[in-house]
This record gives structure tokens, C-alpha cells and sequence, in this order.
């Protein structure tokens, strides 16, 4: 777990600054304190969460909010099946809360160390990359977005910056490189076409067929 903590602090400070964006943006919108921490400690999806607040503060129905964020994190599916079988034996209970905390993050960290991924390097990575977020929000809330556009000063690429950097050290192998950069394109070429969020599903399904199809299997 200590492994797993520590090769996660390289990523802690742009996770905490893209949680005080979102804590802010939150405020912004009108969600009070209680309802922007609640958010971020029950749901824990930052991505999913940008998404979200814009649409509620809009007035959006609940069903249209719920759909849209269920289909942003449907990779988590993906990267659950992954990690399903280094949790074998843990407790049901445990496993729910694992569940919880499954994030873009602890899974790269987790996954670039060993195939399969260590269970208990994943747990120390997600418990630095949880507190990280909801430490971040707490402080967005806590100054009240003060910051009313993050854009003009870079602040909105954290995010962005966060996943570049997870996918630029694991492009090793020139067929690791085909599947980032048709990745990239199919979701921008899917984007121009397809409705709200659903070229982040579907490339991310395609793709994900392909790496089987293309990438060495490398035994545990």
C-alpha cells in the first residue's frame, strides 16, 4: 500500500488543483457547501462531476443528469474487469467500498507496476488520490470560487494534464503508441458526430477491442 501511496504523489498536486476547480466552479453554480462536498465524497468522479454541475445549475431533469453521468463512467466497467481478479478473497464488504473508489488514477498506477494489477498497491494509490480530490474541493468551497473563470490562468488543464501524463509512460511498444493515438482520433472524429458524451464509450469500447486484438498477452 505504501508503494501504491507513494507512486501516486506525482499526481496528487494536479488531482488536489482540478478538485479546488470543481469545489469552485460547484459554489459558482449555486450548490451550497454541503451539497458540493456530499457529491464529492459519495459519487467520487471528478470527470462525471464537471459534467454534472453545469446541467443541474441549468436546470436539467434528473434522469437526463443521471443517464449522461452513467454513460461518462462507463469506462469504469473496463477498468473493473481488470482489477477483478487481484480483489478475489476480499470481503464483500470491502469490496463495495473498493468499488467506490475506483479511479482513472490508482488504475494506471496500479496496472504500470504489474499485470495484474497488485490489489493492495491500488488501495494505497486510491486512498492519495481520494484524499487529494476531496482535500481540493473542500478548499474550492472553502474560498468560494474566487477564481470565477480558472481558464484564463491554466487551471482547467489539470485534468487534461493529469491523464496525458498516465498515458505517456505506459507508450513503451510501438503497437502501445497505435492504440493512444487511434484512440485520440476516433474520439475526436466521434465527438463531431455523436450526441453528449457517448464518443467517450464507444472509442473507448473500440479501442479497448482492438488493444485485445493487437497487444502481446503478458502472463501474470
Amino acid at each position: 500500500m505504501r508503494e501504491g501511496l507513494v507512486a501516486s504523489l506525482a499526481l496528487v498536486p494536479s488531482v488536489f488543483v482540478y478538485g479546488s476547480v470543481f469545489g469552485g466552479l460547484a459554489v459558482q453554480a449555486g450548490l451550497t457547501p454541503a451539497q458540493v462536498l456530499g457529491m464529492s465524497v459519495l459519487v467520487f468522479a471528478g470527470a462525471s462531476q464537471f459534467v454534472a454541475v453545469p446541467m443541474i445549475a441549468a436546470g436539467t431533469p434528473l434522469l437526463t443528469v443521471v443517464v449522461t453521468t452513467y454513460v461518462v463512467n462507463m469506462r469504469h466497467y473496463l477498468m473493473a474487469a481488470t482489477l477483478a481478479p487481484s480483489f478475489r478473497g476480499f470481503p464483500r464488504l470491502w469490496l463495495a467500498l473498493i468499488a467506490h473508489l475506483i479511479n482513472d488514477e490508482s488504475f494506471a498506477v496500479a496496472v504500470a507496476r504489474s499485470r495484474p494489477p497488485d490489489a493492495r498497491v491500488y488501495l494505497g494509490s486510491a486512498l492519495a488520490i481520494s484524499g487529494a480530490f476531496v482535500g481540493g474541493v473542500g478548499v474550492g468551497v472553502a474560498l468560494g470560487g474566487l477564481v470565477e473563470r480558472p481558464e484564463r490562468y491554466g487551471l482547467d488543464f489539470a485534468f487534461p494534464a493529469v491523464f496525458l501524463a498516465l498515458v505517456a509512460v505506459q507508450l513503451r511498444r510501438r503497437t502501445d503508441w497505435l492504440i493512444a493515438v487511434s484512440a485520440a482520433a476516433l474520439a475526436v472524429l466521434l465527438a463531431l458526430v455523436l450526441p453528449g458524451n457517448w464518443h467517450i464509450v464507444v472509442a473507448g469500447l473500440a479501442v479497448s477491442a482492438l488493444g485485445a486484438r493487437v497487444l502481446p498477452v503478458e502472463e501474470p
